[in-house]
């Protein structure tokens, strides 16, 4: 070699790559796709519930082993000089992409009580009649809850008690059966208040992300004049529903709060007035027929309590006629 040649000669080093930044962001992908995977095949296809939750905890394991060995990859580049740094931070983005829900329900579980059935009265726990047998055998068993249970749910949602109107049982029924229409879930049964003035709605409802099916019992139990509303919500999988339950018994409330205020629903005392000419004018039509039907005269008194319920139209024509109530 001339000594011109060897003057403008470099020294080439090789330089390694940490393979552990690669594999950490290949890890990473892999498990973001089966998360995701996991959640389409749950919610949109046959996938049970149970294989599905162990799909996840699989998942957000593997996530954090990615993010483990994205972090000692980078410990090695940093002392060794190494290349493979965009690797890394890109593996560390990845799963931390794919835990971003994760982490956002863990802080439900650091802060709220460990429950999944609420209720408004649970005192006097309302019972499911319908849903029990659709309930799989491997679902959570349906039972009262105790002392302590009962004790979590007034400290963590002391929000969470029955809804008392001034209405009509069967006008508070028709509100409640709107919402659960509103809110979107699947109506199994549905009795509107009879002769006891108690009516009740089962129905089940799926979480938005991942599709859990929940059960909800609603009963409507009042008279002419007044009406309460009592709800459970019980979820079929998992120690605790993150505060679902409770959410949804406020969502269920707050529907029929704004049917409520809608312009073309009656205040209380219109429906007051309402009820007792609706209930005047079926005696004058029930004691009418009957007068007619024997050829007696009739006497309102000993009619009184054979009635039917005309539509709130016939009431207001009938007492219009007689002048007895100003609507």
């Amino acid at each position: 070699m001339s000594l011109s040649t060897a003057r403008y000669s470099t020294a080439r080093f090789a330089v390694k790559e940490a393979h552990e930044a690669t594999w950490a962001r290949r890890i990473a992908l892999f498990f973001v796709q089966l998360m995701v995977l996991t959640v389409l095949l749950h919610r949109f296809a046959s996938l049970g519930t149970p294989a599905a939750m162990n799909l996840l905890a699989v998942s957000i394991v593997g996530l954090l082993i990615a993010i483990t060995v994205a972090l000692f990859s980078l410990v090695r580049i940093w002392f060794g000089g190494q290349t493979g740094a965009a690797q890394a931070f890109a593996a560390i983005f990845i799963a931390m992409l794919g835990l971003a829900v994760p982490l956002y329900y863990l802080s439900k579980v650091a802060t709220l009580p460990q429950l999944s059935d609420i209720e408004t009265s649970p005192e006097e726990p309302l019972e499911f009649k319908a849903l029990v047998s659709q309930r799989p055998a491997d679902a959570n068993p349906i039972k009262d809850p105790d002392e302590t249970a009962i004790d979590k749910q007034e400290q963590a949602y002391p929000d969470i008690e029955p809804m008392v109107l001034e209405r009509s049982a069967p006008e508070v029924f028709s509100l409640v059966h709107e919402a659960v229409d509103h809110l979107g879930w699947n109506i199994v049964v549905s009795e509107a208040p009879g002769e006891s003035g108690i009516g009740r709605i089962e129905a089940t409802n799926r979480t938005l992300i991942m599709g859990f099916t929940d059960d909800v019992v609603i009963q409507i139990k009042g008279d002419d004049a007044h009406a309460q509303i009592d709800v459970r919500s019980v979820s079929r999988y998992g120690r605790h529903d993150l505060g679902r339950n409770a959410s949804r018994i406020r969502k269920l409330f707050a529907e029929v709060s704004a049917a409520l205020d809608k312009p073309g629903c009656p205040s209380a005392e219109t429906n007051s007035r309402l009820m007792r000419c609706s209930r005047w004018a079926s005696t004058e039509r029930a004691a009418a027929s009957f007068s007619s039907a024997s050829s007696a005269p009739y006497n309102l008194s000993t009619i009184r309590g054979m009635v039917f319920t005309p539509s709130s139209r016939q009431a207001r024509m009938v007492c219009s006629r007689h002048l007895r109530c100003m609507i």
